[in-house]
């Protein structure tokens, strides 16, 4: 097991044999090709022995297939990117850095008229009937429901009501915040968590009231897969039955070793949800739908946080197991 990171991360920690540390895009020659428009990177720096992805995948290659990777360094590939997948622009990696303009693509209006969305340059969308699908003709080929339908979630106020009572609230996940994007951007030092601190949940004034916990509060949600912790911002715009969690934390500022992992299960709300729970089409995930309940923090229900039970003692379902699925607040991290 291989992973090439910009840092260390619990995965690495976790799994990796090899961790090859990547370059950053200030030590790297590349073309920026996400969104537009179009522009060059020039390499100004160089720590240590890090190499970029496109060399570790370029040396690699070289060894597995070397008849599919003529070229010997990054300019080198980005040049072939640059002649076969980039219409519009018939220069070279050089020519890119040294350009004193950024490069936009030719924006087409009405592309369905003229035939530019379709491989056969017919008019039209692609789609098999060239049309706006309501109906999708692909669906109804792989025998599945052509037409949009609803499924109620596993676990709901309405297909669970037993678990719905001792799980009061809707627990909707993965809120996103403009600090950070997904995990990134954790470590202590940087702008973006002096920002925004610690991992927040929301939920509406009354609910909070009624639970007697306030603004700030760390607070455990929980439910029959697990918990974590995060603390309370109220949010007035919410459903009183509904609450919002965070995704992607880790504090790069704990232990790394196991059975911190950098703390990566301690707030982690990902330890509440299913995993292999999806549509019949392999599509969907329910990261919007689930149950939980929640309570404030105290020195006695946190003795024993979940990184360390799920790293050393394989988490919630095996406490549940052991016990027959009766299981107190208080025993689920105990052991």
């Amino acid at each position: 097991m291989v992973v090439n990171d910009l840092f260390l991360t619990p995965t690495a920690v976790a799994f990796a044999d090899l961790f090859l540390p990547a370059a950053m895009s200030p030590e790297r020659d590349m073309q920026r090709v996400w969104w537009v428009p179009l522009r060059g990177m020039k390499k100004v720096c160089q720590y240590g022995e890090c190499k970029s992805d496109d060399t570790i995948v370029t040396e690699i290659g070289k060894r597995l297939h070397p008849e599919n990777f003529p070229w010997n360094n990054d300019q080198e590939w980005t040049d072939n990117i640059l002649r076969t997948e980039t219409p519009g622009y018939d220069g070279g990696y050089h020519e890119l850095v040294e350009r004193d303009i950024w490069v936009y693509p030719d924006f087409q209006y009405y592309k369905y008229e003229k035939g530019l969305l379709r491989a056969d340059g017919q008019p039209g969308f692609s789609t098999p009937s060239g049309r706006i699908e309501l109906w999708n003709t692909v669906f109804s080929l792989w025998g599945y429901d052509p037409l949009p339908d609803w499924a109620e979630p596993s676990n709901s106020p309405y297909s669970s009501p037993e678990l719905y009572e001792k799980y009061p609230f809707v627990l909707t996940t993965g809120a996103r915040h403009i600090e950070f994007f997904h995990s990134e951007h954790r470590q202590p030092e940087l702008t973006s968590r002096e920002l925004y601190p610690d991992p927040c949940f929301e939920m509406n004034p009354k609910s909070a009231a009624d639970l007697d916990i306030k603004e700030g509060d760390w607070c455990w949600l929980e439910n029959h897969r697990g918990r974590c912790r995060q603390k309370l911002r109220i949010n007035p715009t919410l459903d009183d039955r509904v609450v919002r969690a965070d995704h992607g934390w880790w504090f790069p500022e704990k232990d790394a070793a196991e059975p911190s992992l950098y703390g990566v299960f301690d707030s982690n709300i990902n330890n509440l949800l299913p995993q292999c729970e999806n549509g019949v089409t392999g599509y969907g995930a329910p990261y919007k739908n689930q149950l939980c309940k929640v309570y404030k923090c105290t020195e006695e229900n946190s003795k024993e946080m979940p990184s360390i039970c799920v790293s050393t003692k394989d988490g919630y379902s095996k406490a549940m197991d052991e016990s027959n699925g009766d299981v107190k607040v208080g025993a689920i991290y105990n052991g």
